[in-house]
């Protein structure tokens, strides 16, 4: 009998697991995947777990309360905003992501937009192909984009690599605000800090937002913010809908105090048909699609496996996202010689 399982959540029982069982092939686990219908069939499946790997839902207290064995819990995605951190901290399991896994992705769909609003492409194609008309004039002005300021919220992974492609290739003067960003990094890539929100929105042309959904981000970016924008700034949000306060971003748009916005995510998903922003010339939208690509979908288990594999071998993950777990983790039976390994405390 193994040692330990490891229980996937997903929407079949019957993936092969390739890279999830080679970044394991040294641990002693089980595999036992399940598609839970419901939150009740959700808890049962993770009785008795040691590592639980998320493809979906069923993030929630009672599921996670369920896992009283539990040592991690990762997800596929960059986002965990589906998961009860607090409950999972508290029980003692370690929260972890596939952290990575699409950065260049999500980064590339952020300058996409930046240059597609500074260019005017969408709307220029659809008064083309709606009206047939060559009328320019409310396509301008275009401004210089390397002689424009960027301002990025969030200065994680994505974060660096819009900084690098928009500041570093298209000359961008580049502000950040990142409140938990070392100085080294913003060094490193050469772009200035700023420590208001506020103030990265009144200097910036493009503001783009890269940040995880959490209590402390959730409508960070809201009726405030946009009264300190310019009138000529474009708004760009690929990370959550729930980061923006979307009603005060409508109201933004509607009003003139922003020229535009590139949204590859909402509040609602599947987003309403009838939401107004569907229907602004002014914004180019997607349907959070940002970080898919032929790469991405294997790099996000060859991520969240490795962080997997990394807690079963009594290490702490280079992706997790709950540090404060670690006064909990005495507290729990490990394996021999893990809690030195994680906590800094054993001998």
């Amino acid at each position: 009998m193994a040692k330990q399982r490891v229980v996937v959540l997903g929407p079949t029982t019957d993936d092969p697991l390739h890279h999830e069982r080679a970044e394991m092939a040294d641990l002693d686990v089980e595999f036992i995947q399940e598609a839970p219908q419901s939150e009740g069939e959700a808890i049962e499946a993770v009785r008795g777990a040691d590592a639980i790997m998320m493809r979906g839902g069923w993030g929630t207290e009672q599921v996670i309360r369920a896992a009283d064995q539990a040592q991690v819990l990762a997800v596929y995605s960059h986002g965990f905003n589906h998961i009860d951190v607090d409950a999972a901290t508290d029980m003692g399991i370690i929260v972890t992501n596939g952290a990575g896994m699409c950065a260049e992705e999500v980064s590339n769909q952020a300058v996409t937009m930046a240059l597609a609003l500074n260019r005017q492409v969408v709307q220029t194609t659809n008064q083309l192909r709606n009206t047939g008309s060559w009328d320019r004039s409310a396509f301008m002005p275009i401004g210089a984009i390397d002689e424009q300021t960027l301002g990025i919220i969030g200065f994680g992974n994505i974060g660096r690599q819009v900084a690098r492609k928009l500041g570093q290739g298209w000359r961008m003067e580049t502000l950040v605000y990142d409140p938990y960003v070392a100085p080294w990094i913003i060094s490193e890539y050469g772009v200035e800090q700023v420590f208001e929100i506020n103030e990265l929105c009144e200097r910036s042309d493009y503001i783009i937002v890269v940040v995880p959904l959490n209590t402390e981000t959730f409508h960070m970016v809201g009726a405030e913010q946009f009264d300190h924008m310019k009138e000529s700034a474009f708004y760009i949000n690929v990370c959550r809908g729930s980061v923006t306060d979307e009603p005060a971003m409508i109201a933004a748009l509607q009003a003139g105090k922003i020229r535009g916005a590139g949204l590859d995510v909402f509040e609602q998903e599947p987003v309403d048909p009838a939401n107004p922003l569907l229907q602004m010339e002014n914004v180019i939208t997607a349907m959070h699609i940002a970080g898919a690509s032929t790469r991405s979908g294997w790099l996000a288990r060859q991520r969240a496996s490795q962080q997997v594999a990394a807690v079963l071998r009594g290490e702490w993950p280079s992706a997790g996202q709950n540090p404060e777990v670690t006064s909990k983790l005495d507290e729990k039976t490990r394996m021999p010689g893990s809690a030195g390994l994680i906590t800094g405390h054993g001998d």
